[in-house]
Order: C-alpha cells, then structure tokens, then sequence
C-alpha cells in the first residue's frame, strides 16, 4: 500500500493523494468516537464532527476538481477549434 502511494506521489497525483487522506482520517476518528462514546458518549458524539468535516471536505475536494477539469477540457477542445480555422 505504501509503494502504491509512493508511485502516486511520484506521478504527481497529489489530489488523489489528499482525497485517500481525508478517507483515511475519516475512517480513523469515526472508530477514536466510537471507542470513546463507550466510555463517554456525549464527547464520542461530539467528535463525530471530525469524521463528517473530513468527509464533507473530501466530497468537496472531489467536486471543485471535476468543475475545474470540466471547464480546462472545454476550454482546450475550443482552442483546438480555433486554431483548425
């Protein structure tokens, strides 16, 4: 798994690379809640706030990139229209 991360870092995929760590960091404080929710449920609860933020930010992430390479896609196809005529 480390090779497979270092092979993205390498190809300069750094996106996928942050999206893998929200994933991560999500996973990880959801399981930290609910070990401390069986001791102390309202602050498991209330760190169940990281998970969803880490999440939320992920979703984010995901979109602002597929917006932004949705308009470069469109702007290239038309430069290369342009540059035909």
């Amino acid at each position: 798994m480390v090779k497979g991360l270092i092979k993205l870092y390498k190809e300069n995929r750094v996106l996928v690379l942050l999206d893998i760590a929200y994933f991560v960091l999500s996973i990880l404080s959801f399981l930290l809640a609910g070990v401390v929710a069986l001791f102390n449920q309202p602050l498991g609860v209330s760190i169940l706030i990281v998970p969803l933020a880490a999440l939320v930010a992920c979703v984010m992430n995901v979109v602002a990139w597929a917006l932004v390479k949705l308009v470069m896609d469109q702007l290239s196809s038309s430069d290369k229209k342009n540059t035909k005529h």
